[in-house]
This record gives structure tokens, C-alpha cells and sequence, in this order.
């Protein structure tokens, strides 16, 4: 095979495996590799280059094995960063990293270069997940974990040289996190508790932490329903204690903090702590990481949307363009609010006026910026979008989804006992805007195009569809331009919108009230569209 047309096949891999999952990528591998015919050098060639593709994006594979030893507990998780307290348990991927380049500086530099050739030359001809998981790697594993443990041993005897590794490894965070968020303003430090974590972590490598493990593996991510989530609950006090037993208190409740932090199953920790008669008042480890999640993700919430919408630089009138992923990002933090919500809830901490206070506090810091400054932002949109007559502004459908985001949290303030007159009120103010544009927008002239004037009215009709009101509650029933308009669009024909529908189904019920309250005099107008109404309904 000529070097042109090997260039052209790896293109065409290439190209081919970038659309792939990860997932079917392997199982493309595996097919190859499975082949029952003798390989070919064409399969063989296909084969290298699959494996080349997966490898290409990971080379720091001497780093990849270190922070191996950690795996079971590690998470990315930018939003605990934003909490300004203590969480328990939590053990960041890029602490890991952290710990990496301390080490492989200071406490096994040979054995990192050693580390690193030698899983470049393996990674030549394998999947570097499965070089990791090989026989060699392993032994290298080993001896980093072993060298780890005595170098944190003798800096964790002497305050100063703590201090310094602290030091040193919170340098690393802020261009760490940059990598994961571009909502944190300021990275904290790395904690002391964190250092020991991963001290503890590696010394008992082999004994308790692989005890934990294999119970974390028992615990899903979420539950089935209320029945499995207590069957769990259940199962995690029981492992818990049976820990407790053999290893000690620090070692049991790392398995309830990662079923928190690893897992994020808030309902099985809430019943955990509930069912294990915790005292939240006394700041147990799994109620203050649980409390920390909260904050959290709360402060994480209003940073995000402080970008998004850019509060702090924003021009008045400037359009609102969130991103997919921005969206997905502010939607998923609400919903894992909504979990939490009812996590605080069910664990009791919102019973007891000691634990209560830091959720309050938390909620409220947010509610002010999302109560005013957010919802601002939201009402000037929804004006400028149902005052806009001849076409949509071009952030309409952003506008429509940030005051969904907004009455969301209207909802969850409820759930949650912690409900403002703010947002009640800017929702009253919204629709009185919206009810004077549905009153202008029905005000046109004899030559105004009716199919713009419909169109109009039907964005006006999504905003406040938002909040359960149609517009069809605010049009007159003796309107002649109403009138005109729904006789037009039904003899226009074709299929019309669900909104549409909707309004007209509204207007034409309406208009069937009307004629029926008089026995001896009937409107004309109301009479033919309710019978144009009842012929384009009976029309297939």
C-alpha cells in the first residue's frame, strides 16, 4: 500500500470514528479484532489507526495511571467550588492532577519518566485503557502509590511543609478550572481535608478503600422509584455500619459521602441521614457535604446566569443569546436544585432551626439577584418581543425559555416554604404588558395583512403561555377585528397550529355563549363564524 493511499485511509478512519460514540468506537475495535479470518494488512492497518485516534487526545498517560489509584472517588463537579465551605468527601479530578504534578516533581521524578515511556511504547500497538489496566502498568502503579504514601507521610508531619504542598497545589486550580467553568470568579484554595483524603485514599489502597469501593459499586446514580430509593437508603445504612465495624468511622462514612458527591443520589443520602438518626445540628459530615452541595449549586445557578445574560456589562436593549450549552447548563443546575430541594426536605434539615438557617441564607442571596436583577432583564425582553408587530425579535424563543427558567424557580421557592412577593408581582406586571399588546395588536386597518396580525398575536401567546394564559381571555367577544381575523384564517384552510386552535376553540366557545344568551336578536358576524368554525371543523 503507497503512502497516498494510506494518508487516504487513516483520513477516512479518522473521519469515520469522530462521528462514533466512544462506546461503538470500542466496539468497532472489537470487532476488528475478532475477525475470524487470518487479519489482513488492510484490517491490521484499520486496527492501528483506530487505536491511534483513541490515544491521540491522551498523552499524559503516566498522570491517567497515577490518579487510576483515585478513580472510585473522583468527580467533576466546577459547581462545589462555588460553595465557599467545606463539603466533605469531595475529591476533584483535577486535585488529582494536582497531586500529580507534586509528585512526579518532587517524590518520584525518575519514576514518572519511566512511568511515561514506558506506557507510550505500549500505547503504540493497544487502547490506552487497556494499557492501564495491563499487568505492567499496574507494578508502575504500585510503586507510585507506594512512593506517594511515604513522601505525604513526612509532609504532613511538619506544618510548614503542609502549608507549602497546599500552596502549590491550589496554583494549580485556577487554570484547572478555567478548563472546566467560565462561571467561577475565584478558585479557592485546596483544603487540608482534601490533601488527607487522598493521603488516606492511597495508604489504604488495598484494604478499606477497596472495601468501599466495591459497596459504592452497588449504589446507582438515581432510583426507580420511591420503593427502590428506600430499599437503598436501607442498604446504605446497613453497609455504612458494617464498615464502621471493621474500619472505623472515617472509612464509613467516605461511602455515604460518595454516594452523595460520586453518585449525586440526593434522595438515598436524605433517607440515609434520616433513617441513621443523625443530628443535623451537630454538623456530621454527611449532612454539612449535603449542605454544601446546596449552596453550591445555588451560588453556581446565579453565577451562571450573571454571565449568560451578562448582568454586570449589559447594554439595555441588547438582546439575550444564550447558547445550547448555556441553556443545558442553567437547565440542569435547576433540576439538580429541584433534587436538592427535596433532599434538604426529606433529610429533616429544614425542621431543625440550626441547619435551616444555611439553606435560608443561600436561597436568599440568590433570590435577590434572580428576583430583580434576572427578572429584569426578563421583563424588558418579553416587551420589546410582544411589542414587536411586523416580525419577531431575534431572541424570542430565548426570551420564552428564560421565563420559563424564571417561574421555575418561582415554583421551586414554593416546594421549598421560601416563596417572595417578587417574582408573584413580576408576573402581574408581565401579563398587564402583555394583555395592552394583545389590545394594540387587534387594533389594524382595513389593508393590514391578517396572516402577520395572527402571527402577532400567537408570540404574544407563547409568552404568556408560559405562566397558563391564553391570550384568547383578553379579546373582546364583539371585536370585529376579531371577527375578521379567525373567519380569515379558517377560510384560508389547511391545518392550523395547536395555539391557534386553541385561541380560536376559545373565541368561537366564547362567541356560542354570547348568541345563546339572547333569544331575539343574534349577531351576524358571531353567527358566521361560528358556523365557518363548525364547517372547517367538520372538513377532513
Amino acid at each position: 500500500m503507497t503512502d497516498d493511499s494510506q494518508d487516504d485511509l487513516r483520513a477516512k478512519i479518522d473521519d469515520l470514528v469522530a462521528r462514533l460514540p466512544a462506546t461503538l468506537v470500542y466496539s468497532l475495535l472489537s470487532e476488528i479484532e475478532g475477525m475470524d479470518s487470518e487479519p489482513t494488512d488492510r484490517v491490521l492497518l484499520i486496527r492501528q489507526y483506530v487505536i491511534e485516534y483513541l490515544n491521540r487526545q491522551r498523552t499524559n498517560r503516566a498522570r491517567r495511571l497515577f490518579t487510576n489509584l483515585f478513580e472510585a472517588f473522583l468527580i467533576d463537579d466546577d459547581a462545589l467550588y462555588h460553595a465557599g465551605v467545606s463539603v466533605p468527601g469531595m475529591l476533584q479530578r483535577i486535585d488529582a492532577g494536582a497531586l500529580w504534578e507534586v509528585l512526579s516533581r518532587d517524590a518520584f521524578p525518575l519514576l514518572a519518566v519511566e512511568a511515561q515511556e514506558l506506557l507510550d511504547e505500549m500505547a503504540r500497538d493497544e487502547v490506552i485503557d487497556r494499557v492501564l489496566k495491563s499487568p505492567p502498568a499496574t507494578v508502575l502503579k504500585e510503586r507510585m502509590r507506594v512512593a506517594a504514601v511515604r513522601h505525604l507521610d513526612g509532609l504532613l508531619a511538619t506544618k510548614k511543609a503542609t502549608d507549602e504542598i497546599l500552596a502549590s497545589m491550589s496554583r494549580n486550580r485556577p487554570r484547572r478550572t478555567r478548563l472546566m467553568s467560565g462561571f467561577l470568579e475565584k478558585t479557592p484554595p485546596v483544603e487540608i481535608g482534601t490533601l488527607r483524603l487522598m493521603h488516606h485514599i492511597l495508604a489504604n489502597a488495598e484494604g478499606s478503600m477497596k472495601a468501599v469501593a466495591a459497596r459504592l459499586d452497588g449504589f446507582p446514580a438515581a432510583c426507580a422509584g420511591e420503593a427502590d430509593r428506600e430499599r437503598k437508603a436501607d442498604a446504605l445504612v446497613e453497609a455504612t455500619e458494617a464498615l464502621r465495624d471493621r474500619h472505623g468511622d472515617d472509612d464509613a462514612n467516605l461511602l455515604p459521602l460518595s454516594v452523595l458527591s460520586v453518585k449525586r443520589n440526593y434522595g438515598v443520602v436524605a433517607l440515609y441521614i434520616r433513617q441513621s438518626s443523625v443530628d443535623p445540628g451537630r454538623g456530621g459530615t454527611v449532612t454539612a457535604a449535603l449542605t454544601g452541595h446546596f449552596i453550591g449549586v445555588t451560588r453556581a445557578l446565579t453565577a451562571a446566569l450573571t454571565v449568560i445574560l451578562k448582568l454586570n456589562e449589559r447594554v439595555p436593549g441588547s438582546a439575550i443569546r444564550p447558547s445550547a450549552k448555556e441553556k443545558a447548563r442553567l437547565e440542569s443546575l435547576m433540576q439538580r436544585l429541584a433534587e436538592l430541594i427535596g433532599a434538604a426536605t426529606a433529610a429533616g434539615l429544614m425542621e431543625d432551626r440550626r441547619s435551616e438557617p444555611a439553606f435560608r441564607n443561600a436561597w436568599g442571596g440568590a433570590s435577590k439577584i434572580i428576583g430583580s436583577r434576572v427578572a429584569a432583564v426578563a421583563m424588558e425582553r418579553s416587551g420589546q418581543a410582544a411589542a414587536a408587530r411586523r416580525q419577531p425579535v431575534i431572541d424570542h424563543g430565548d426570551i420564552v425559555w428564560l421565563n420559563r427558567l424564571l417561574w421555575q424557580w418561582q415554583r421551586m421557592a414554593r416546594d421549598f416554604g421560601f416563596e417572595t412577593y417578587d417574582l408573584v408581582k413580576w408576573r402581574e406586571t408581565l401579563l398587564e404588558e402583555l394583555r395592552a399588546n394583545v389590545e394594540r395588536a387587534m387594533k389594524f386597518e382595513e389593508d393590514d395583512p391578517l396572516d402577520e396580525r395572527m402571527e402577532h398575536l400567537l408570540r404574544i401567546n407563547t409568552l404568556s403561555n408560559v405562566f397558563g394564559q391564553r391570550i384568547s381571555a383578553w379579546i373582546p367577544t364583539f371585536s370585529h377585528n376579531m371577527t375578521r381575523l379567525l373567519s380569515h384564517r379558517l377560510e384560508r384552510g389547511g391545518p392550523l397550529g395547536d395555539d391557534e386552535q386553541s385561541i380560536i376553540d376559545d373565541l368561537v366557545a366564547t362567541a356560542r355563549t354570547e348568541v345563546g344568551k339572547s333569544r331575539y336578536w343574534k349577531s351576524n358576524e358571531l353567527m358566521d363564524l361560528i358556523e365557518l368554525s363548525d364547517r372547517a371543523r367538520s372538513t377532513p
